[in-house]
């Protein structure tokens, strides 16, 4: 018989107990993290979309600019001035428009009158100097005081001439610079701008000019192609006088509007037309320039007057049957006004004239060109201004000017009326 089982000894049955969850796995926090984690990645990856897209539109940008000390603006400081100067009243800073009258009632751009120019500077004197100036010799003119010239598209005005069309404006002139050639390259003209316009250090430059002068007035006979090389002005002015008071040579250049790129010394203004001559009878031309100045009428040079002569020597005019011109009348420019060969002429003649005005040094400028007719008992009658136009004068000069007294400034009777621009003859 068996014995009874120890029920004492049986092993205890084992009992599977169910794992607790953390409170973090209770509220869904795995969910959460990979949420985040995606938003994160998204923000990042938006952020850097932002910033390529800035950064790109900047470099497309032309009037874009970095701020700070290093460049650009003036940084921090910049920023807080712009701020300092920022107006609380935007309107209390700007002008009341001004009204513009005209003195044209055809003209359907009403412009103001300019106030006129002062003569006081321009009488303030043409300081003479000791110092040889010319092809032949002489003291030279040393410098006085600036004029100003209008400006205004074809309204500009200047001493110079007008910008316009039209035979009415006078007879047309150009700039050349014989310092540079077309593209603006210096020539050996060039030299350097010095105070003392004697300054020996640019005896070879004007002696290249010099040189460049005569073969343009002698060898190519005026030819205006022979300065195509050459620095021209881009506008053409029209003058209907030459009568240029003293001034500085920088006014040539700025009433060409090449002021910024030709320096005043060194030029040629070249001034041409076809003229009709208003009556019979004999008449000279009279005048004087600095720093030279030459009139060549129907083909023959008629004038060669002041501290240079590049062509006549010694007053005599070859082409006029060698007639010796010493005659003068008074001036206190520096040089007399002098006068050159009787010329026989008739009513109606249509005649080709050029008037050439030149700079060598710089400093000072002027050019006063009249004429004077022969009276019956073979003497000059006076001197009256050569005109191209019976237009108003300047009011610079509309009564003359004292460093040349005794000018007739109306010429009536004796106006040489342009028909037509010179150029084939």
């Amino acid at each position: 018989m068996s014995e009874p089982q120890d029920k004492t000894q049986e092993e205890p049955p084992v009992l599977t107990a169910r794992a607790r969850k953390g409170f973090w796995r209770r509220i869904g926090g795995e969910g959460l993290t990979v949420s985040l984690a995606v938003h994160l990645l998204l923000i990042l990856l938006a952020a850097f979309w932002v910033v390529a897209t800035v950064t790109t539109a900047a470099k497309r940008d032309p009037d874009s600019f970095a701020t700070g000390a290093g460049g650009g603006n003036g940084g921090e400081r910049n920023t807080k001035d712009r701020q300092k100067t920022k107006p609380r009243n935007v309107k209390a800073m700007t002008k009341s428009p001004t009204r513009i009258t005209s003195k044209s009632a055809t003209n359907p751009l009403a412009i103001a009158a300019l106030p006129p120019t002062p003569m006081s500077p321009l009488t303030g004197g043409l300081l003479s100097s000791s110092g040889s100036k010319g092809f032949g010799g002489g003291a030279g003119g040393g410098i006085g005081a600036g004029m100003g010239a209008g400006r205004g598209g074809r309204n500009f005005v200047s001493m110079f001439g007008a910008r316009g069309t039209g035979l009415n404006a006078g007879i047309s002139g150009t700039l050349y610079d014989i310092k540079q050639d077309r593209a603006g390259k210096p020539t050996s003209a060039m030299g350097v701008m010095t105070k003392d316009h004697r300054d020996p250090v640019n005896q070879k430059p004007i002696a290249a000019y010099r040189k460049e002068v005569k073969e343009f007035l002698i060898d190519n006979n005026f030819n205006p192609t022979a300065l195509n090389d050459r620095f021209r002005s881009p506008h053409t002015l029209y003058a209907q006088q030459i009568f240029i008071p003293p001034c500085l040579a920088t006014e040539a250049p700025k009433a060409y509007g090449v002021e910024g790129k030709v320096k005043p010394s060194r030029w040629i203004a070249h001034y041409r037309g076809m003229v009709k001559v208003p009556r019979s009878g004999q008449f000279r031309f009279v005048g004087s320039g600095d720093d030279w100045m030459v009139i060549r009428f129907n083909g023959k040079v008629a004038l060669d007057s002041g501290f240079e002569h590049p062509i006549v020597k010694n007053n005599v005019y070859p082409q006029f049957k060698g007639q010796q011109c010493d005659e003068t009348h008074p001036s206190t420019l520096g040089r007399p006004m002098r006068c050159g060969p009787w010329i026989e002429i008739t009513a109606g003649q249509e005649i080709p004239i050029d008037i050439v005005l030149g700079e060598t040094p710089g400093g000072a400028f002027y050019a006063f060109l009249c004429i004077e007719p022969r009276g019956t008992n073979g003497k000059g009658e006076g001197m009256k201004l050569l005109r191209f136009s019976t237009g108003t004068l300047p009011t610079e000069i509309a009564n003359g000017h004292p460093r040349v007294p005794g000018v007739d400034m109306e010429a009536k009777g004796w106006i040489f009326t342009p028909v037509r621009m010179a150029g084939l003859r």
